[in-house]
């Protein structure tokens, strides 16, 4: 059985037309400054469409420096400070909660920006159309993703799996089973809070209220499909974004329990494993491949142009299954668009 893990790197370069580097028009900063998905590092960037966003959080605003600036550090690491300091300081658990609803726009807006680019050209697309010229109909594929875009769920509708609740990502298709595994921006989160928020008509004001009462907020496992609906409400009720903070340590999948049961129940059944654009430094989820992978797989890692970040993730990786190691372990040499169009995805796929 075939699992594809996607990561930030996929969507940064899912665009065949314009690969990283590329210019667009002429203006050589133009594409990466204004349209493309950010990697984990780049989500406080100073673009313009950030720092609008960055406006309508002023809660945000006195970390911004610290997450823009990281001085060697990732941004994952800093968050996490971050993070273990609110629980003693009721303003920066506020912060985090305004970081939710900042990451959910930020991700919202360069994801619209970005299919004006692509025009619905994608290697999202493309990865899918091979997958399916050597599929075995009686075999489930395995996609993963830690991406809060749904770039992979637009390429997804256009084979057979246009999704329009939670179950629909793992009980739709004949054999396609998505997981999405730090939330999405097209998700919510019930929640329980004290006294009613007045005013559920505006999106922004209820977006203002959740973070200002955040300590009274009991964010609930209940996961709603939103839609393109803007987080804040949904059906007239107080909706949370479901979107994961970026941390080196996450405790905790942003997912429905369901799903990442039927994930656990996958993956001993896995045979090749296909790593697009993830750096494989989320201890929780290399914790299910260890317990649950079988010894023997293909592993087959696409993770850019820099190839000793790419033995670093090899290396993250076997080190977490040295009681399951792989079979083989390969690292291409370039990125997703690289790996698409030199046909070694074909060639992994045995197409």
């Amino acid at each position: 059985m075939l699992m594809v893990i996607f990561g930030a790197g996929a969507s940064y370069d899912s665009c065949p037309t314009y690969p990283p580097g590329t210019p667009v028009h002429a203006k050589p900063d133009i594409l990466n400054d204004y349209h493309r998905p950010p990697l984990a590092n780049q989500l406080f960037a100073n673009r313009p469409v950030f720092a609008e966003v960055i406006e309508r959080f002023p809660e945000c605003q006195p970390i911004v420096p610290r997450l823009r600036s990281l001085r060697g550090e990732t941004l994952e690491a800093v968050l996490e400070d971050l993070q273990t300091k609110a629980e003693s300081y009721p303003r920066g658990f506020r912060q985090l909660v305004a970081v939710r609803c900042y990451l959910h726009q930020v991700i919202t807006a360069s994801e619209m920006s970005w299919r004006g680019v692509a025009k619905g050209v994608t290697n999202y697309k493309s990865l899918l159309d091979q997958i399916e010229r050597g599929h075995n109909i009686n075999q489930p594929v395995c996609l993963a993703t830690f991406n809060y875009d749904t770039l992979l769920e637009d390429a997804l509708r256009d084979f057979d799996l246009p999704i329009t609740s939670i179950d629909d990502y793992t009980k739709k298709h004949p054999f396609y089973r998505v997981f999405k595994l730090h939330g999405s921006i097209n998700w919510t989160r019930d929640i329980e809070i004290q006294t009613p928020i007045e005013n559920r008509l505006n999106t922004d004001t209820i977006l203002r209220e959740l973070i200002e009462r955040a300590a009274e907020i009991r964010i609930t496992d209940r996961y709603i499909f939103s839609g393109y609906n803007p987080v804040g409400a949904l059906e007239g009720k107080p909706a949370f974004p479901a979107i994961a903070i970026p941390v080196d340590t996450k405790r905790s999948f942003e997912c429905p329990a369901e799903m990442l049961e039927g994930l656990v129940e996958l993956l001993p059944r896995v045979s090749k494993l296909l790593i697009i654009g993830w750096r494989a430094t989320e201890a929780h989820f290399l914790t299910l491949l260890k317990t649950n992978l079988r010894r023997g797989v293909q592993l087959y890692i696409v993770a850019g142009s820099d190839q000793n970040e790419a033995e670093d993730i090899k290396v993250r990786i076997n080190r977490a299954l040295l009681n399951n190691p792989p079979s083989s372990s390969s690292v291409d040499p370039g990125g997703f668009t690289d790996f698409m169009l030199h046909r070694r995805a074909a060639q992994f796929l045995g197409n």
